[in-house]
């Protein structure tokens, strides 16, 4: 991104009329963003009054726990006093419990009204249920999309009566889009499912040769096959690197819906309509894995895999996989597509059937897998949308939310894990399996985090947003004007370290995109400051407004806001549409 040479001021307002303004200037340059894995004390969200003392540097975690009992149904009127927490295997104090009943109301954020853009709902601080749906096209074969938009209609129609609010989103070849906000009216969803095309190319590389080979009786028979285990060999590596890529841009759209909906308070269900997880991390020993796939490979998909179930788990995100190759799905079986020839059963390379076999296992083991990490659930019998929707409304509806404090000093960084347990309860829980504490405030790390915020085609709603354009000046030369706008963010929106001298970095961007999604104008600014008593009590109760401007020749501009909190790796951005007359 392009630096600025242009003055910009950051305000903290006072509520004291007449009262002086502090106000910070700062040098302006290229800003980045990272993620927060941990919801700091500074959060906007409102919790109950907790006789617990704390230090500005202590973070909070919250646990959304489904408890049930035998017959599924929520187990109620459980205290504080019935749960056992433990991180890492130790017992920690619950310091914050409540038991959730959430609401169907369906949430808002501000697209204009009364000249503002919000990636927020201001109005309502309440839990909602919140269900999000993933129509996975990017794992999903051709063959099985028309399928799979057709059981999406049907379930959208069979839940039009429910009145939950729900959003949707397709995953494809260009990334991750949103088709509808958050709705209680299903008709509009299907409208948007309808729009959807398919993408009749394979979705990864597709093997030349082909798995089998004449018999080894003889030289020649052993000289051919020897060439055609080399060709597989070859054509796999090219595969599982082509598998690698897929399965990164599986965790990228997903990614991005942890960051797009974690500012929600409470428990959300993401619905993940998909055919799988592309890249398998069988042990090396499976079948279709060695030798083709190097070890190295495994080891960074793993690694983006954990990534994502920690953001998940942050962003209180539950997955509820819904297996799109399960029977009923149009796939042909295994037995049906494949035929091994007696001498080449158990052969690594030319037992077909047993590699399908071995491929659909792994696939509905990867859904398990990743509903288990974010305590959602599996629903592999069949593809059933309807079933997993209602019991995702079912988990939403009553749960019960622990939390408890960390302190970053005396706590290593990195992922620590988390139980939770009942007292003398035959209850059956689900629950995150651990958090995440980072605290990163490097240009570097923080670069990739802020880019994908600007490209994201969502809000992201870590830290709270407001912007409305206040004014309009020419400048010099002629043929553009200077477009003012005011960024809001409310108390206690950002992490101070007052072990630090009430250490505060935000970072702020905003870039302008045309209708061909060129960038037209941008900013960035980092205010890096150590604020004095009175404006640390500004941020606590009244927050920060940014005031600045873009330039802009006339035209029609879609405008990204985005904000970086560095010290409570959160990230909030929203989008402003503008037009300037010639």
């Amino acid at each position: 991104m392009k630096t600025k040479s242009c003055s910009i001021y950051a305000v903290l307002q006072t509520p004291l009329a007449g009262s002086v303004s502090h106000i910070v200037r700062a040098h302006i340059f290229v800003v980045t963003s990272v993620v927060l894995f941990l919801i700091p004390l500074s959060n906007s969200q409102s919790l109950p009054n907790d006789p617990t003392t704390f230090t500005s540097s202590s973070e909070l975690v919250l646990i959304p726990a489904v408890v049930n009992d035998k017959s599924g149904a929520h187990l109620r009127g459980l205290k504080k006093e019935d749960f056992v927490l433990k991180q890492d295997g130790k017992l920690h104090l619950i310091s914050f419990f409540e038991e959730v009943k959430t609401t169907s109301a369906r949430t808002t954020r501000s697209q204009g009204e009364a000249g503002k853009f919000t990636n927020f709902d201001p109005t309502s601080p309440q839990y909602h249920r919140l269900s999000i749906i993933v129509l996975d096209f990017l794992n999903t074969p051709f063959s099985d999309q028309a399928i799979a938009k057709e059981a999406l209609v049907k379930f959208l129609r069979e839940v039009a009566e429910s009145g939950e609010p729900m959003c949707l989103l397709v995953l494809g070849r260009g990334g991750l889009r949103m088709l509808h906000d958050f709705t209680d009216d299903p008709k509009l969803l299907v409208e948007g499912v309808r729009k959807i095309r398919s993408n009749p190319a394979p979705l990864s590389h597709e093997p030349i040769a082909e798995a089998g080979h004449p018999a080894t009786t003889d030289s020649l028979g052993e000289a051919l096959t020897k060439m055609i285990r080399e060709q597989i060999q070859t054509e796999n590596h090219l595969s599982s690197l082509a598998a690698k890529n897929q399965a990164l841009m599986t965790v990228q759209g997903l990614e991005q819906v942890a960051k797009a909906f974690r500012g929600f308070p409470g428990r959300k269900a993401l619905l993940w309509a998909s055919s799988g997880f592309p890249f398998s991390l069988s042990s090396p020993a499976s079948l279709m894995c060695e030798p083709a796939c190097p070890v190295h490979q495994r080891g960074e998909v793993q690694s983006a895999y954990d990534q994502l179930w920690k953001m998940m788990n942050d962003a209180q995100i539950a997955i509820y996989s819904v297996d799109l190759r399960a029977s009923g799905s149009g796939l042909p079986s295994a037995s049906e597509t494949n035929f091994t020839h007696p001498y080449d059963v158990g052969d690594p390379q030319f037992d077909t059937d047993a590699q399908a076999r071995w491929k659909m296992e792994d696939t509905r083991n990867s859904l398990q897998l990743f509903a288990e990490n974010t305590g959602g659930k599996a629903f592999l019998g069949g593809g059933n949308l309807v079933q997993s929707f209602y019991q995702a409304i079912q988990d939403d509806t009553s749960y019960y939310m622990l939390g408890y404090y960390v302190s970053p000093q005396n706590t290593k960084p990195g992922w620590h894990d988390i139980s939770v347990s009942v007292h003398g309860r035959d209850a059956r829980l689900r629950y995150r399996k651990g958090f995440f504490l980072a605290r990163d405030s490097s240009v570097s790390s923080a670069q990739q985090e802020i880019q994908l915020a600007l490209s994201s085609p969502l809000d992201y709603t870590g830290v709270p947003l407001s912007v409305s354009w206040s004014g309009r000046e020419p400048v010099r030369p002629p043929g553009k004007t200077k477009v003012q706008f005011e960024l809001v963010m409310p108390a206690n929106f950002a992490s101070i370290d007052e072990s630090d001298q009430n250490h505060m970095i935000i970072d702020i961007v905003a870039a302008a995109r045309n209708g061909t999604g060129d960038v037209v104008a941008d900013l960035s600014q980092r205010l890096d400051v150590h604020l004095p008593a009175a404006g640390l009590e500004q941020i606590r109760h009244n927050g920060l407004t940014y005031r600045g401007a873009l330039q802009l020749p006339a035209g029609e501009y879609s405008v990204r806001f985005v904000v970086r909190d560095s010290f409570g790796n959160r990230t909030g951005s929203v989008l402003a549409p503008v037009s300037v007359s010639p």
